[in-house]
């Protein structure tokens, strides 16, 4: 199988001082980055992809640079790179670096991986450099969210888009004690709001996230505000959390968070209810075993219509108990 094309980002050095710039564009890749010690060299590093997927080790790189945008069409015309070293281990960080560079002129890199069976990967993301210097970080990510999910220790965590017009992903930090330190969860940065965290250890009583923006020339946010997830056994109450996506395509499945009691769990129902209080749809709940469940909602009336667009509310009722939350649908 092939191996995966890689993804570029630039680092420029000077008097012994990382000054950031460039692109990095974290597609289904391995990160390639650079650096530059002098005015015409540039170092370029990056993250070595497997030989099929992330597993294994590549046989090769091919790294071209030009001095107009390389895309499939003119990736022969560009100039190759001398100097590649073999591809180590997926996942290790490698480097070459680029001379006779000249200040002030544009120039693109791009790069693939090739495997044992000459499969070669797609291009990477284009790198642009341009000896403008952006250090300035995106904000930190707001809106975080994390509920359990499927798994009694799966965790869901999810934030708003962040409005960088050049985010390159995020990332999500995971604490499993109190006092314990943050560690990175994703391994390839996050392009996506949302991460299902199904390695939580199974001694945390409790685990805690944040998350950060970075842009494409690797500058990182600040950590967003902390949230916490409790794995206690014994749950008081029926709940409905924030359903997701929201706002939602009327021809697209919406999620409805809930949690289901220890006791008194035999039977609920969800409905869902239009802006005149009618109700379009009832979800029964029979058979449910305690804990946080998703229950899946396909957009469709009782009468097996897809409803219109337009504001909606879920309610879920369980005996005495009532709980709801608003949806928006849209074309």
């Amino acid at each position: 199988m092939s191996t995966r094309p890689l993804s570029i980002r630039l680092r420029r050095l000077r008097a012994g001082l990382a000054l950031l710039g460039g692109m990095l564009l974290l597609l289904a890749l391995a990160p390639l980055i650079a650096h530059a010690q002098a005015a015409d060299t540039l170092i370029l590093v990056w993250t070595a992809p497997g030989d099929d997927g992330n597993v294994g080790t590549a046989s090769g790189y091919e790294l071209r640079v030009a001095q107009f945008p390389i895309d499939d069409g003119n990736w022969g015309t560009a100039t190759l790179v001398g100097g590649v070293p073999n591809p180590t281990p997926n996942g290790t960080r490698q480097q070459v670096v680029v001379r006779g560079l000249t200040r002030g002129q544009t120039y693109w890199f791009a790069i693939k991986s090739v495997d044992d069976n000459s499969n070669w990967s797609g291009l990477s993301n284009v790198l642009r450099w341009d000896w403008v210097l952006d250090t300035t970080a995106p904000l930190a990510p707001l809106g975080v969210t994390a509920r359990r999910e499927g798994s009694d220790r799966d965790v869901r965590v999810s934030w708003n888009a962040s409005p960088e017009p050049d985010l390159s992903g995020y990332s999500v930090y995971r604490r499993d004690t109190p006092g314990g330190s943050f560690q990175r969860v994703n391994g390839a940065t996050l392009t996506g709001t949302q991460l299902l965290d199904t390695n939580v250890p199974s001694g945390s009583d409790a685990v805690w996230y944040q998350v950060t923006a970075s842009d494409q020339s690797g500058n990182e946010s600040a950590r967003s505000a902390v949230v916490a997830v409790s794995f206690a056994a014994s749950y008081a109450g029926w709940e409905l959390q924030a359903v997701y996506p929201n706002p939602s395509r009327v021809n697209a499945a919406l999620m409805l968070p809930i949690v289901v009691p220890t006791a008194n769990s035999d039977h609920a129902t969800i409905e869902i209810v239009d802006a005149g209080r009618r109700t379009v749809r009832r979800l029964t709940l029979d058979g449910l075993t305690p804990g946080p469940r998703t229950v899946q909602w396909d957009g469709f009336n009782d009468s097996g219509r897809p409803v219109s667009p337009g504001v909606y509310t879920a309610w879920l009722i369980a005996g005495d108990e009532r709980h709801s939350a608003k949806l928006v649908r849209v074309p």
